[in-house]
Parts: C-alpha cells; structure tokens; sequence
C-alpha cells in the first residue's frame, strides 16, 4: 500500500523526494506547493478577520477561506495520489512491454488488453497534474478576488502565496507534457495539452494581478 506522504514530516518528505526512486516526483512536489500556497494563503485571510471587520467583509473573507480549505485539502491529497497513478502507469507499461503477444504481427486479445490497460493507466497518470493546475487556479482566483480585504500587514505572504501556487500549476503542465506523448489518440493529446495551457493562463493572470497589488502597497509605504 502506498504512503501517505502528507502524514510525514517535512523532512522525510524531502528526503523520499530525494531517493533514486520514480516516486515522489515532480507530480507530488507540485501539489504540496500547491498546498503550501493555500495554507499560506488561508493565514492571510484568518489574520484579516478582526471582531471590528465589516460584516459584510467577514462574510466575503470567511467565503474565501472556505474555498482555500477545500483547495487545500484536495491538493494535499493530490500529493499521494500521484504517486500511486505514476506507479499504477508503470507497473501497465511493464506488463506490455513484457507480453510476449504484443511483439507479434497479430497482437492476440490479451496482448490488446495489456496495451488499453497501459493507455488507460497513461490517463489516469496525467488526470492527477491536470487536477493540481486546476485547483491552483481555482485558488489564485479565489485570492485575487479577495485580495483587497487582506490584511495589509500580510500582504507579503499573499503574494508569496500566489508565486506558490502558480508554479504548482507551471510544474504540473510540465508532468502532463512528458506522459502525452504515451497517448495513442492523438485528438485527446490536443484536448489535454489545450486544458493545461489554459490553467497554466489563468493562473498567471491572476498572478500577476495579485502581485501588481502587492508590489503597489509594498512599494508604496
């Protein structure tokens, strides 16, 4: 069975990250930046919660963080998730490369078998990155539409935030990239590098306008 890696400590993390292994990876490594940006984020709105806060802006920031919870748990998630599709999608390739019946000039059923197995454990493989691009851009979203109800005092650790979480997008697109070619169907190769284009977009746009608000303040005072 495979490890909960969010059960362990940040150092035996790290150093499992470290190993000659195939996993953790960079799939896992992006969903704990991914969280790392929501909790981070999550901090900012709790300190912008005061008993002087504006009802109205208490129910927006209290929104938030509801959205940042659940971003984050699933991000974390995520991080053993990924290791589990990357290792289900080499034990599939192992079996098809190791068929006998796949090396024939008629494959016979079971060799068919083992190459759909293979295909589907391919997708399964790059659903998870693509989750991690979706979810931090959900999150970034999220920020940047609060963004003016943060406390000023921790606007240095919402625009830390929001690099975190651009990057857990930018990491995935490229643990995505390096399976699609693994894709026999050259339609759903398109439609998915399509998707994380565009996640990988939307999470710099709204990157870069919670840093130009950040750097404004920062900047500023």
């Amino acid at each position: 069975m495979m490890d909960d890696f969010t059960k362990r400590s940040i150092d035996e993390f790290l150093d499992a990250v470290a190993q000659r292994a195939p996993t953790p990876g960079g799939g896992s490594v992006a969903g704990a930046v991914g969280a790392l940006a929501c909790a981070l984020a999550r901090m900012v709105a709790a300190y912008s919660i005061g008993k002087n806060t504006n009802p109205s802006v208490r129910d927006r920031t209290e929104s938030v963080l509801d959205r940042l919870r659940r971003a984050d748990e699933i991000l974390r998630s995520l991080v053993t998730q990924d290791t589990v599709a990357y290792a289900a999608m080499g034990a599939a390739g192992k079996a098809a490369r190791e068929n006998p019946a796949t090396k024939s000039a008629e494959p016979e059923p079971h060799a068919s078998a083992c190459a759909t197995s293979y295909q589907d454990a391919v997708l399964a493989a790059v659903a998870v990155p693509m989750e991690t691009a979706a979810v931090a851009s959900h999150t970034l979203a999220a920020m940047d539409e609060w963004k003016e109800f943060a406390n000023r005092r921790l606007l240095s650790d919402l625009g830390a935030a929001a690099v975190l979480a651009e990057a857990a997008a930018r990491a995935s697109w490229y643990m995505v990239a390096v399976n699609l070619p693994e894709l026999v169907d050259a339609a759903t190769r398109t439609r998915l590098r399509g998707h994380i284009a565009e996640a990988v977009a939307h999470c710099d746009g709204h990157r870069r306008s919670i840093e130009a608000f950040v750097r404004r303040h920062l900047e500023n005072t």
